[in-house]
């Protein structure tokens, strides 16, 4: 499953500057040690200035692990569907179409919504509705549409309104407001204001029994240690909080373009990116903050995502442009693992910080 440093590497990093080629070579001996100790499988890309400098791809997209996963893979990205979601609502704000502070009550007068006169888009975006979480049942039985996934979810306990709780119900709310604002349903909003512009060809919409071409399926180790195949979900009722697939090189489009004007304003980016420390140091669907442990603590925005064994994660240096992007299906890799240092995100997080100009 795990390789060697092969010629295709060999060969890129020939092609890379000489300090890119050091970078590269460490890079790849990093990757490949703990792949194979942590039963990596899927895609990992790491980009500087949006060139890449290392994307390799491990393990199989089957359960009979007869088909290896390629550069060229899609994947399950699970929340990091919430930043697109995020996005198109601050576009609809840009546009006047809607207010951060506006409440529920406002933009739902119709819905039976608790505490909807204080729960505005602001408090969905940083998940502090104090709305309840969904049961998991709700992708195992049938497809739902966003307002029966939102009546189902209200029969269960509210939590606290203003501290954070991380919960799927704000960002398909989110959803509503956008098929209320953009005329279209959600899907269309996100393919029409983000991957037609981007040229995100290889990004979609994941729907049970429905799956594109080259599509890793994805996998749970038990404590036996056994790798089962993860049950299909109704997976298309995570909507605006999780439906969405993609690839790294797609990924590292999107990435790009935060840096310029194409999707957001300035002043749209510093909204989304501003990091509220007493919320577990999120922002609009994202955590920024200076990471902490490594040597000049630089400033990184992450967006993570994972349902069974679908993990992802998008870690950006904002003020380096440096990129991490990894893409996995299976339980193995996890995406929050801030602290382990010895976990695959982290230690590529301080090795880029380590070999920065």
């Amino acid at each position: 499953m795990y390789r060697k440093f092969n010629f295709l590497v060999l060969f890129l990093v020939l092609c890379l500057p000489s300090v890119a080629q050091e970078k590269a070579v460490a890079i790849e001996k990093l990757v490949q040690r703990l792949a194979s100790q942590q039963a990596f499988e899927g895609t990992v890309l790491v980009a500087e200035k949006g060139e890449p400098i290392y994307h390799q791809s491990f393990g199989f997209k089957d359960e009979n692990k007869i088909f290896p996963v390629a550069n060229s893979t899609k994947f399950g990205i699970a929340s990091i569907t919430k930043l697109f979601t995020a996005i198109v609502i601050l576009q609809l704000v840009e546009e006047g179409q809607v207010k951060l502070t506006d409440a529920l009550h406002q933009l739902f007068p119709t819905m039976e919504l608790p505490n909807s006169d204080k729960i505005t888009v602001h408090h969905l975006l940083l998940h502090i509705s104090g709305l309840p979480n969904e049961d998991f049942e709700i992708y195992t039985t049938s497809q739902i549409s966003l307002e029966e996934f939102i009546k189902q979810t209200l029969s269960n306990d509210l939590n606290t309104f203003g501290e954070f709780n991380y919960a799927n119900i704000d960002y398909v709310l989110l959803g509503l407001i956008i098929e209320k604002f953009d005329g279209r349903p959600w899907a269309s909003s996100v393919q029409n204001r983000i991957l037609d512009k981007l040229a995100m060809a290889q990004t979609g919409f994941l729907e049970k029994g429905k799956y594109p071409k080259d599509f890793a399926y994805s996998f749970s180790y038990d404590e036996n240690y056994n790798r089962n195949a993860d049950p299909f979900l109704f997976i298309e009722n995570y909507a605006s909080a999780g439906s969405m697939y993609s690839t790294a090189m797609d990924l590292l489009k999107f990435d790009q373009a935060l840096y310029s004007d194409q999707l957001l304003s300035k002043e749209s980016k510093d909204l989304l990116y501003k990091s509220y420390p007493e919320y577990n140091f999120s922002g609009y669907s994202v955590w920024t903050y200076n990471y902490p442990f490594s040597k000049t603590q630089p400033m990184i925005m992450e967006r993570r995502g994972g349902i069974l064994g679908a993990n992802s994660v998008l870690v950006r240096f904002l003020d380096s442009n440096q990129t991490i992007i990894i893409l996995s299906n299976n339980n193995k890799f996890n995406p929050d693992s801030f602290g382990n240092t010895n976990a695959l995100k982290e230690a590529l997080i301080i090795e880029l910080d380590n070999t920065r100009d």
